[in-house]
């Protein structure tokens, strides 16, 4: 029985993924309960794709699912969500290179709340220079910047069941998730800082946006190689119901949409 599913999209990333794995396995080791990792290959040209598949038998709870053709993020966490089967979903970018080091202390927040997200940010030290009285003295400001690693979130599975995102969504998903009546909580990570967190709770124009972008949603179709005769699993994220089916004399498992069957 897993309890944790982390989510990774890539897209010619498996670089950031190689990097991502090996302290990731080792935070989510510590945690005891069983876990998987799911990378989503967002169509990576074929030598990126290969690197992937690479890295699964070193790597026994890495799963690798697949898009036929570039989706966006959106449609790659939709398609994770679907095939995962943890009580916990965890979500991070594959240039996070930190977030392997706070997932303990991200999942910890889920005791308050069912969706907890996180932003990362550097201080830089600013000098302002000598004064004009002549004195020297100098003047340190500790700016906070955010930084480009991307997101980092972490859910009770319900929270973010039979989500199907449009392109985009994955940037306002807090409000989304709030959106359907679960606590949102906002977890800050500051270098040489302990990390604050607290409750998030959408503006006036993220609740506009987040209630166009619910209206729309597309079917997101993902193919799992298989390790050995391992069967696929609940690969597709759309909302209407669908199934399985295994390509003939191939390792893939093709996901097809419910809608599809008849004419498939």
């Amino acid at each position: 029985m897993v309890h944790y599913s982390v989510l990774i999209p890539a897209r010619d990333a498996s670089a950031g993924v190689g990097r991502i794995l090996p302290p990731l396995c080792q935070a989510l080791e510590r945690l005891i309960l069983p876990y998987e990792i799911i990378c989503v290959d967002d169509a990576s040209s074929p030598s990126d794709s290969a690197l992937l598949e690479r890295l699964l038998p070193k790597y026994p709870a890495l799963r690798l699912l697949r898009f036929d053709k570039p989706r966006g993020v959106s449609a790659a966490l939709s398609a994770g969500i679907a095939a995962s089967r943890g009580d916990l979903v965890i979500a991070m970018d594959a240039e996070a290179t930190r977030a392997p080091h706070f997932v303990a202390q991200l999942i910890s927040r889920l005791a308050q709340h069912e969706f907890v997200f996180a932003r990362f940010a550097s201080i830089n030290h600013v000098w302002l220079g000598d004064s004009l009285l002549g004195i020297g003295r100098s003047l340190a400001a500790r700016a906070e910047l955010l930084s480009n690693e991307g997101f980092f979130w972490a859910a009770r599975r319900e929270a973010v069941s039979g989500l199907a995102l449009a392109r985009g969504a994955f940037r306002v998903l807090p409000g989304l998730v709030a959106r359907r009546g679960f606590r949102v909580g906002r977890l800050s990570l500051i270098d040489g800082l302990s990390p604050r967190g607290a409750a998030y709770v959408p503006g006036p124009l993220e609740r506009l946006v987040t209630r166009w972008l619910d209206r729309r949603y597309e079917p997101h179709l993902a193919m799992e190689l298989v390790r050995g005769d391992r069967a696929a699993t609940r690969l597709p994220a759309a909302r209407a119901p669908a199934r399985v089916r295994l390509a003939p004399r191939s390792g893939i498992a093709e996901a097809v949409d419910s809608d599809h069957l008849e004419s498939a």
